[in-house]
């Protein structure tokens, strides 16, 4: 039990350390920042929006005394709850590694969700972090801050509302649904999963998320049936496996995959990206129950380099100013 408190430490204070120099070398302009960053984010304490924009504008443009500090945050808590995020993953599959985990978390903050997020979408990326986190409190079941770090996400960015409204139903789902058999469950949450799928479509159309041009465009490479893709194989997997919904982290994604959707029929489709984006690490790290200890480090070693090669390849760093 001591030794697993020492890595607990030990595992914080790394966290910690590189979250802190990453949002230094990030806020230096090492890494550049993309137009978002020059368009909004550069200026001072702005607080853009309604009621479901301005903390998250406010945090991003945070500016003491002329020192514009509000880049530093955004990374800080990105990579910081990154960590939290990749650590307790590893740790439920009783595979963790100290220099595993150190190896996937530098990699994991060097790809597309967090280095869009630094300093292009960086309330996304804040409603990012904090769903996070309501992820891993979920999933150990401490409710009080899933539900704080739920609210805290619906005040970053729009799509905030989304997740956290996800995150806290699935917790429900999942205690209401824990004495059911797998096939109760999968047909279950498959219909509730189409419910919602519906709801959202419907919702979206009347607050009026309908663009005259046929629909919104991808913003450079189009990931759309990427995404699609993985939403279908993600419930597809859980009529086969029960572990797929064997708690609220993996039903907030099954959740996830129908609700996303609603987005790409009505024609949101760069809304539909972001959101991909946002929760692609969480997929990643799902996917991986379905392997054994030495697979799954030998998975999320792989998948996490082809994602940084992915986030390369694409564009990203050399796209930023």
């Amino acid at each position: 039990m001591l030794s697993i408190k020492r890595h607990n430490y030990l595992s914080t204070y790394i966290i910690f350390s590189i979250s802190i120099l990453f949002a230094l070398l990030v806020g230096s302009g090492l890494y550049g920042y993309g137009n978002d960053f020059y368009e909004a984010y550069y200026k001072e304490n702005i607080a853009w929006g309604g009621i479901f924009d301005q903390l998250g504008y406010r945090v991003s443009t945070l500016t003491i005394n002329g020192v514009h500090i509000g880049v530093h945050i955004v990374t800080f808590v990105l990579a910081l709850s990154s960590g939290f995020l990749i650590r307790e993953h590893i740790k439920f599959k009783h595979s963790y590694s100290l220099i595993l985990f150190i190896s996937l978390y530098i990699v994991a903050i060097h790809t597309w969700p967090i280095i869009m997020s630094t300093s292009n979408a960086m309330r996304q990326g804040l409603a990012m972090s904090f769903i996070f986190i309501s992820l891993v409190a979920s999933s150990r079941k401490n409710y009080f801050w899933m539900m704080a770090f739920s609210v805290l996400t619906i005040f970053m960015h729009k799509t905030g509302l989304i997740l956290s409204m996800i995150v806290v139903f699935s917790a429900i789902m999942n205690n209401f649904t824990a004495s059911f058999s797998h096939n109760q469950k999968v047909v279950i949450n498959f219909l509730v999963g189409i419910f919602l799928l519906f709801a959202a479509y419907s919702t979206l159309g009347l607050i009026g998320f309908v663009f005259s041009d046929g629909g919104s465009r991808i913003i450079g490479g189009d990931f759309r049936w990427a995404f699609v893709s993985i939403s279908f194989i993600y419930v597809t997997l859980t009529i086969f496996y029960r572990s797929m919904l064997s708690n609220s982290f993996n039903l907030s994604l099954y959740y996830f995959s129908f609700i996303s959707l609603s987005f790409l029929i009505i024609g949101l489709n760069w809304q539909y990206e972001r959101l991909g984006m946002m929760m692609i690490i969480p997929y990643i790290l799902s996917f991986g129950i379905l392997l054994n200890r030495s697979s799954y480090k030998i998975y999320l070693v792989l998948i996490f380099m082809a994602l940084l090669w992915l986030t390369i390849f694409t564009g990203m760093y050399a796209s930023l100013k």
